[in-house]
């Protein structure tokens, strides 16, 4: 069902139906956590989520969303792992989005530091 819900979101969100993409990855948000709540499929999730709230705007919703896909990364792969660098780019670009450049800079400084870390 995850794969379903995350693939109709995809799909929706090519097509500029936001609405129907934001209902699709809350749906496979709610699967993905009842694989645990630090399972990958959630911080995917939050991730997908978070880039559709923020595309629309609501960078109060999606910020907690893109927090929360960041500390199940660190979970699941380790602290600064590379699979942390697009949750930190879309995170910064949220927060440039919302008006907070020097939040941004940090978020794209951190993302730059684990990219060139051996």
């Amino acid at each position: 069902m995850w794969e379903r819900y995350n693939l109709s979101g995809q799909q929706a969100m090519s097509s500029g139906k936001a609405a129907e993409a934001e209902q699709a990855f809350r749906l496979a948000l709610q699967e993905a956590e009842k694989l645990g709540t630090y399972d990958a499929k959630v911080a995917i999730s939050c991730v997908n989520l978070a880039n559709c709230l923020r595309q629309q705007g609501r960078f109060a919703d999606a910020e907690p969303l893109y927090k929360q896909a960041l500390v199940v990364k660190d979970k699941v792969f380790g602290p600064l792992h590379k699979e942390s660098i697009p949750v930190l780019d879309n995170y910064a670009k949220m927060l440039r989005a919302a008006g907070r450049p020097g939040e941004a800079d940090k978020m794209e400084q951190k993302a730059k530091a684990i990219f060139v870390r051996p």
